[in-house]
């Protein structure tokens, strides 16, 4: 027995969730060349495991191996106009079933050398 809107094909099968990623934390370039297998997502306390689970997994493509979640409360704030609280959110730990290599914004940029950094002080030839 099927519903009338899958049958008429008015089905969306996804939520409409917020999933913000957190950037990968890499301490040299070579980690950040090996990838990553778990990585961190902030959203809001109502989203559910299962929910982020088929969230990944339809809507991207990415094999979701384990969802570990979080609840934090909301930072409380004094203001001019008194007290006030941030929003309520929940953290999501997903491990991934193959190793992602995240862009090249999240990626650790190499410092730069002594050579290549102005020093201030600049040489003529002419004299």
């Amino acid at each position: 027995m099927t519903s009338v809107a899958r049958r008429l094909g008015r089905v969306v099968p996804l939520p409409n969730l917020r999933l913000r990623l957190n950037p990968p934390r890499f301490d040299t370039p070579e980690a950040a060349a090996r990838g990553v297998d778990e990585v961190v997502f902030v959203t809001t306390p109502e989203v559910t495991k299962i929910e982020v689970r088929a969230f990944l997994e339809r809507a991207h493509g990415v094999g979701v191996e384990r969802v570990h979640t979080a609840n934090y409360e909301g930072k409380k704030k004094r203001d001019r106009g008194g007290f006030h609280r941030r929003a309520d959110y929940k953290k999501v730990y997903v491990t991934l079933k193959e190793r992602w290599f995240p862009p090249e914004a999240f990626r650790v940029k190499p410092p730069p050398t002594a050579g290549t950094a102005g020093t201030g002080t600049t040489t003529d030839a002419s004299s």
